[in-house]
């Protein structure tokens, strides 16, 4: 009987950065609890639906570029490299929510939005392999989260993301053409939430929850 349910579960993945691991705002690397953050929160939201949830988040995690400095200790921070393994881990994989860019946008990558966008475009057609997917013979289906526009405030991240708030205002033009390139259903959170002005760039607990809310909403609908 346990095995007939797991097969029966549909796995949702969940992946993405610091907001998705769920660090506090303007704390010393504190973290959420399970419950409070998005994944978790969704996963409460679904519960006898036919619905696992897995929670993938790393602080510094890039979509596509390589973190010269975060990178230690064997830590990989360019999302693309793992993607396809953590998918493999979890396969049969019923859908997969992408929500990356924020570290896209430190200073010493010199990223433009487009190039941000693209970069998460590259990870859309990572995920999008059919021996991820449902029967391990279609792949699963994949949504973007376009990240909220960050704040520059002095803290600890003011100098590392200098002159990305900018940039972060054009995500939802950058994201969108991407989108359209790529057929890609996008959820623009800049239209629900706002990253938390206390240190600019993470998310608060409500903002959790309205994630949460709102992705359980489409979740649901999509049946």
């Amino acid at each position: 009987m346990e095995v007939e349910k797991e097969a029966n579960e549909r796995t949702i993945i969940c992946y993405g950065d610091s907001n998705t691991w769920g660090f506090v705002p303007s704390s010393q690397r504190e973290r959420f609890s399970p419950d409070v953050r998005w994944p978790g929160a969704l996963a409460k939201l679904l519960q006898n639906n036919g619905y696992r949830v897995v929670e993938q988040g790393l602080c510094g995690r890039t979509s596509v570029l390589d973190d010269p400095i975060e990178s230690v200790m064997g830590v990989e921070k360019n999302g693309l490299k793992l993607l396809g393994t953590i998918l493999c881990s979890h396969s049969p994989v019923d859908l997969v929510i992408l929500m990356l860019g924020t570290n896209d946008l430190k200073r010493r990558y010199a990223a433009t939005p487009t190039d941000v966008a693209y970069g998460v475009g590259t990870l859309v057609q990572r995920a999008r392999l059919p021996e991820f997917g449902p029967g391990f013979i279609s792949p699963p289906d994949v949504w973007v989260v376009c990240p909220p526009s960050i704040w520059e405030v002095e803290s600890e991240f003011g100098p590392i993301f200098k002159g990305g708030r900018e940039k972060s205002q054009e995500f939802p033009k950058a994201f969108g053409e991407m989108a359209k390139a790529y057929r890609v259903p996008l959820i623009y959170a800049e239209n629900f939430l706002h990253s938390d002005p206390s240190d600019g760039i993470h998310l608060s607990a409500e903002s959790h929850a309205l994630l949460a809310q709102e992705l359980a909403r489409r979740i649901l609908e999509r049946g």
